[in-house]
């Protein structure tokens, strides 16, 4: 779809994006966001857009993002189930694997990465940094 509007000229992107979207797109929009703005009206169009849950989550999203905006640029918290962290502490190899509800650790469900390193240690932890997810500050790439 996006090879519709390789080539239009930068000007009439902006006004084909100015119609399709019922208003003047932000003077900073680039070319990339317009044509990918531009693919989802011709998608919406073709198929009717969003399924109701579809956009009943994306609402709560929204809602989300408008409560706290920093929590949407960084997504190094983030972990995907069935994903599994491996520590190895004291010579002991610990596994533990994300679920939909927390994380598996030792045949248990645990809310928090915390409470499993300080399960480990038995001393208090943060979890992210004990898995090695989260970098400490003044750490670098």
């Amino acid at each position: 779809m996006t090879e519709a509007y390789k080539d239009l000229p930068l000007k009439d992107l902006r006004a084909l994006w100015a119609k399709e979207w019922g208003k003047d797109p932000n003077t900073y929009i680039g070319r990339t966001m317009m044509v990918k703005s531009l693919t989802y009206k011709r998608w919406e169009r073709e198929t009717g857009g969003l399924t109701p849950e579809q956009n009943e989550r994306l609402q709560k999203l929204i809602a989300a993002y408008k409560r706290h905006p920093a929590s949407f640029t960084d997504q190094s918290d983030y972990l995907k189930p069935g994903t599994r962290l491996v520590k190895i502490y004291k010579g002991k190899k610990h596994t533990v694997t994300v679920t939909e509800k927390g994380f598996d650790y030792a045949g248990k469900n645990w809310t928090s990465l915390s409470e499993i390193a300080n399960f480990i240690t038995g001393t208090r932890w943060n979890g992210w940094l004990f898995f090695g997810v989260k970098k400490s500050k003044g750490k670098t790439a």
